[in-house]
């Protein structure tokens, strides 16, 4: 069996910050006991648990596969180094694979100001039919035209959370201009700060975001969708799974689009619910 732990000497550490955050990904047979018994194994160790996610079905991206999904809290490299010699393992896990994570969240101020202009989103909302006519389901960046029905048609009230693996391009790739940026610029600071905006202006809210340091810790029976080398993890919550539909009507969002396809070069989504 394999030890869940990764092996401290490959990890890279923040000169900043004793605390060590890391990112599983968990497929088993049986969600809610296994889910049990894992965060068991979480706590009883003094491993602090920020975020749990039952992951449902994948929005872009190949297969679904993943069962579950965690971001999780070390106090200290030695509490790491303390937990891995005791080579914890669980023969139920099928596949799991962890990454580094240094967290990147926005200031809570800014955060705090746009959900001041959430009833002017959700107004629009309101106003403005949602539809899916004009959304292209022929980019490995975005969902095929089945998992858009999927979400489209997912009538649930309860909060939706969107998993998204990201990697960019080294130089971002505009469509019929001359504009040389890279592909970082293009995708977070051009696209992502819109995308967050709007998100929020919904109803939503933000999650999490986390720079992938190093390349990925484990990968044990991974599927192919989510191997390789990603450089960060961006989580978001909506009020309800087909909301991020809604994010077309926000102020500004349909012009962010075109550095979102200029910028972004792989991505994986996967809908999940807590």
């Amino acid at each position: 069996m394999y030890n869940i732990i990764p092996d401290p000497d490959k990890l890279i550490y923040s000169k900043k910050t004793n605390k060590i955050v890391l990112f599983y990904f968990f497929k088993y047979s049986n969600r809610e006991t296994n889910s049990i018994k894992i965060k068991k194994i979480f706590k009883d160790n003094e491993i602090k648990c920020l975020h749990w996610f039952n992951c449902e079905y994948t929005i872009i991206g190949q297969e679904d596969f993943w069962t579950s999904a965690s971001i999780i809290e070390f106090k200290s490299k030695k509490h790491l180094k303390k937990i891995y010699h005791k080579k914890i393992s669980n023969n139920k896990i099928k596949a799991f694979q962890i990454f580094n994570l240094k967290p990147n969240n926005p200031p809570k101020i800014i955060l705090f100001i746009i959900k001041l202009l959430r009833p002017f989103g959700i107004l629009i909302d309101l106003i403005v039919k949602n539809s899916i006519d004009s959304l292209k389901a022929n980019s490995k960046i975005l969902p095929t035209k089945k998992q858009y029905l999927k979400l489209f048609n997912d009538n649930r009230k309860n909060k939706a959370y969107m998993i998204n693996l990201l990697q960019s391009y080294k130089i971002a790739k505009y469509e019929n201009s001359n504009k040389i940026i890279s592909g970082k610029e293009a995708y977070y600071k051009k696209y992502g700060i819109v995308a967050i905006r709007s998100v929020i202006l919904t109803g939503g809210n933000f999650t999490f975001a986390g720079k992938i340091i190093g390349n990925t810790l484990i990968e044990y029976n991974a599927p192919n969708d989510t191997k390789g080398i990603w450089e960060s993890i961006g989580i978001m919550e909506y009020s309800k799974p087909n909301k991020l539909f809604s994010l077309e009507k926000m102020p500004g969002y349909k012009r962010a689009l075109n550095h979102r396809n200029a910028g972004l070069k792989r991505t994986v989504n996967i809908f999940s619910v807590k």
